[in-house]
């Protein structure tokens, strides 16, 4: 991608407006937030008026270390600004309508659907790569702007172990540490920030955790009633199907859970390209991080589904119950 000509399409766009919204999508993590955050603290000199919206009012807390965190609000009170979403590949997925407005869509998903009056969409390991690609092109990146950066990096790639982590990204990590961040502190609020309820919401979900098709295939699942007994909030429930593509013999994990009024559905994979059944699904994503949304149905159905699925197009045939022993052993 030209990030030289971006730039000067998305300077052009901004000449026209007074005031900018900087929108994450639904449920946000850790690369959405901190992109925003690191074009708002390289805008914000530039800029007259620029708001930081969030469609959810619980944020993961785990980023609270960056003093942009607590301007998020829950509401886009611009009528006239420009919409710069941050890591959606699609318009839904910020929440709120804006498809009257005027957009820079800045993404990293291959799935991306290129919504925007201006796309910036180049796939990487993260988001926050594309905008460090995009302010080192015309920008001054600052010392704030490098630490929401450099959080964006490690939290969307998983310290530097996903698939799509390349050479680049280490040397952008290298440029974002010469700004004087502090790169242990930063993997530590990131990495090691959880609450007591997140804890108690993972053993929730471990202990209904289900093995199939010769344990390679891990599905968890929360409840309603999980997330009133562990007291998590939807911002707790990140991180938690880490746990179950960890175990050795798994090579995709499935975590279904509420959210609003239907249920979400994370998938993570070791080498199958799970992208290709999150579109099915009418998700999307990555090779081997990727999602989607059922809006009615049960866990029970969801399940079904998913078996369902594999077992039309991937080489894992055995049924669900097959695998109990592995699952009690």
């Amino acid at each position: 991608m030209n990030y030289k000509q971006k730039v000067a399409e998305f300077k052009k766009l901004l000449e026209g407006f007074d005031k900018v919204t900087l929108l994450v999508h639904k449920k946000p993590d850790g690369d959405t937030i901190c992109s925003a955050i690191a074009l708002y603290e390289a805008l914000k000199k530039e800029l007259k008026k620029i708001e930081l919206v969030s469609f959810d009012k619980e944020l993961p807390k785990e980023y609270s270390f960056l003093p942009a965190f607590q301007k998020f609000k829950h509401k886009i009170d611009f009528n006239d600004s420009l919409i710069i979403t941050l890591d959606s590949a699609s318009i839904d997925r910020v929440g709120f309508d804006i498809s009257k407005r005027v957009i820079v869509n800045i993404d990293h998903h291959k799935s991306n659907t290129s919504f925007g009056t201006l796309n910036i969409v180049e796939e990487l390991s993260a988001t926050a790569l594309v905008v460090f690609k995009l302010l080192e092109a015309g920008f001054t990146i600052n010392a704030e702007s490098a630490k929401a950066l450099y959080a964006g990096i490690i939290s969307d790639n998983q310290n530097f172990t996903t698939s799509l982590t390349q050479k680049e990204d280490f040397l952008v990590a290298a440029k974002l540490i010469d700004f004087g961040i502090d790169p242990t502190s930063i993997a530590i609020f990131v990495n090691k920030s959880k609450s007591l309820a997140h804890f108690r919401l993972k053993s929730y979900a471990m202990n209904a955790m289900e093995l199939c098709c010769d344990a390679k295939v891990a599905i968890m699942s929360i409840t309603e009633e999980d997330l009133q007994k562990s007291g998590a909030k939807s911002s707790d429930i990140d991180g938690i199907i880490d746990e179950a593509i960890a175990l050795k013999v798994v090579e995709a994990a499935f975590l279904i859970y509420p959210y609003h009024n239907f249920f979400k559905v994370s998938i993570r994979s070791k080498n199958e390209d799970i992208s290709k059944m999150a579109l099915a699904f009418g998700g999307g994503g990555h090779k081997s991080a990727a999602g989607f949304e059922v809006k009615n149905g049960t866990i029970g159905q969801i399940k079904e589904d998913i078996i369902k699925y594999i077992k039309e197009h991937f080489q894992w045939q055995d049924e669900l119950g097959d695998d109990q022993e592995e699952k009690e052993g």
